[in-house]
């Protein structure tokens, strides 16, 4: 099971129809292989995904526009061959504890340092 959080980004993400206020930080495992929508490799094993939204009575909206800076990204935390729960938890109990501050660097746009955060960390 996927392990989330929604924190608040001091500068929100504006799009030509919806101001994404929040980032959503989910850690959860990907299976590995090639990803039909791109055509790219993507090893299988744990990530974090980072994705702006907006979070309005308990429902969440976000903005899926192609390759932009609103459709947010996702980092490699651990490479596995095959889902552990157990590997899912420990990632997240590192990455999720800092969550502030990689929604902070967000907002200014400071992806390297969110990688450099994150892999610090793991």
């Amino acid at each position: 099971m996927e392990k989330k959080t929604i924190l608040e980004l001091k500068t929100p993400v504006v799009t030509t129809n919806q101001v994404l206020n929040k980032l959503r930080i989910v850690v959860d495992y990907q299976k590995g292989g090639v990803n039909w929508f791109s055509g790219n490799y993507h090893d299988g094993g744990v990530y974090v995904y980072l994705t702006p939204c907006s979070y309005k009575d308990g429902i969440i909206g976000q903005v899926i526009t192609g390759k932009t800076h609103c459709d947010g990204y996702k980092i490699l935390l651990k490479g596995l061959n095959r889902k552990s729960q157990k590997q899912i938890d420990l990632m997240a109990e590192k990455v999720l504890p800092y969550g502030q501050q990689i929604a902070d660097l967000y907002s200014d746009a400071k992806h390297q340092e969110i990688y450099n955060l994150i892999m610090s960390i793991v």
